[in-house]
């Protein structure tokens, strides 16, 4: 092995030592993690986006007797479903 390193003296200037090894891993954890929170802060701001516009939906359909949401049957639901997995 100690040959093959010799003959390829250019190499080694490229291999990592341990604690460079680790420091990138470090780095690449706390960019994980700050892309975690990132993600999680989206997922806070969709779900209250979600309830927002269902109590506005509500608000319309009760203020100004607007139907908005589907009043579906069970059996409604079994045909829609379908097309839906289809597309």
């Amino acid at each position: 092995m100690a040959t093959l390193i010799g003959k390829h003296k250019h190499l080694q200037k490229w291999q990592k030592t341990p604690s460079q090894r680790l420091m990138e891993l470090e780095q690449e954890v706390l960019l994980l993690k700050k892309q975690k929170a990132l993600l999680e802060k989206q997922i806070e701001f969709s779900d209250k986006k979600a309830i927002i516009f269902d109590v506005m939906i509500d608000l319309a359909e009760k203020e100004y007797n607007i139907p908005i949401r589907k009043n579906l049957s069970p059996e409604q639901l079994i045909p829609l479903n379908k097309a839906n997995k289809k597309a």
